[in-house]
């Protein structure tokens, strides 16, 4: 229909609803790093939407976070 499967989907989701928390996170403790990774989570599918590349990117983005302090 418009090229997404789902594994895309699902993704997606994933993907944004983890920066969305990450987003909130860093913001109540008023640390950068974890609102740039998670803003980064929230945005990049619509750049990155092939399968494989989207799973990567996000994996990777997901662990920086737990590395990201101020």
């Amino acid at each position: 229909m418009f090229g997404f499967t789902s594994s895309d989907l699902i993704g997606w989701v994933l993907f944004s609803g983890i920066g969305t928390v990450a987003f909130a996170w860093g913001k109540m403790k008023d640390l950068w790093q974890p609102r740039v990774l998670a803003a980064l989570l929230l945005f990049f599918p619509y750049f990155i939407n092939k399968g494989i590349w989207m799973w990567a990117v996000g994996l990777t983005l997901t662990t920086l976070l737990f590395f990201a302090k101020d």
